[in-house]
């Protein structure tokens, strides 16, 4: 018996639809992807959560510092960090990467273009502290000011005040404003935050804007808000755009920093004594 085969046109037609199948697929994919990575981050920033406040917990009540100089193993000046402070508290020093931004930011290699000595153990992390909550200590050095670390007390909104998040640090100056150490909203438009109570949340870039607005920042501060994102400008969400994006203390691009119901609006950079 003769077996009629596929026409080109039947053949074509099989092709177009296995296309348009493709291409209606191929983008769910992507993002059942993007979700799950998405799902990964925030397990890894509730589980940093948690070590912070256990750190708070065995340091009465008082958060660690963002960054302070110490010795290494080797007895030298050196800069230690959050991460290492809390990395005893983690099983997994793994999780200071999201899985959206691997490797991460280089810790190491933006500390040595400033000449900077790193004492710390990790490399690469793919979050970046609220630096008013943290606080840190430079005094000794040429940059001679202080943020004090924030006792767990003090802080009135802990479900709304930022502790760490999805972050991009551009290269670093000299004097090391917040403003280079900034939200990236790597997660379909959005960013994955901590807070103080030990909770972690997706927010959409836009919504930072909605974070504690309840309280506004004391007379005098550059903004009426505590946490801000500027959106009127296109989003920023590719990390060589995040490099050149303007973003100066007075008008940084987003603003995750500060610790809602104080006087620490930013990172207050006090002048050592």
């Amino acid at each position: 018996m003769h077996r009629k085969g596929f026409t080109l046109i039947e053949l074509l037609v099989v092709i177009a639809i296995i296309a348009i199948l493709a291409a209606i697929l191929f983008p769910v994919f992507a993002q059942a992807r993007e979700s799950a990575r998405q799902t990964s981050c925030t397990n890894n920033m509730r589980q940093i959560a948690t070590g912070v406040l256990m750190y708070a917990q065995d340091y009465d009540e008082r958060m660690p510092m963002s960054a302070y100089f110490g010795r290494d193993a080797q007895n030298q000046v050196a800069l230690i960090t959050v991460f290492d402070s809390i990395a005893p508290y983690l099983k997994n020093t793994d999780i200071f990467i999201c899985p959206s931004y691997r490797p991460g930011i280089d810790w190491q290699a933006r500390l040595s273009a400033l000449g900077i000595r790193y004492g710390g153990t990790f490399r690469y992390t793919g979050y970046a502290p609220n630096l008013g909550l943290f606080g840190e200590n430079f005094c000794g050095t040429a940059l001679n000011r202080y943020t004090p670390a924030t006792a767990l007390a003090s802080v009135d909104v802990p479900a709304e005040t930022i502790m760490l998040f999805d972050g991009y640090v551009k290269s670093l100056q000299q004097n090391l404003p917040f403003s280079l150490f900034l939200g990236f909203a790597r997660h379909k438009e959005g960013l994955v935050i901590n807070f103080v109570d030990g909770h972690a949340k997706w927010f959409r870039y836009a919504a930072v804007n909605n974070i504690a607005q309840q309280y506004t920042t004391p007379q005098g501060a550059p903004r009426r808000t505590y946490y801000s994102w500027r959106t009127d400008i296109p989003l920023v969400n590719a990390e060589a755009a995040l490099e050149t994006v303007p973003s100066t203390p007075a008008q940084p691009y987003n603003d995750l920093h500060g610790v809602p119901g104080t006087a620490i609006t930013d990172s207050e950079d006090y002048p050592c004594q």
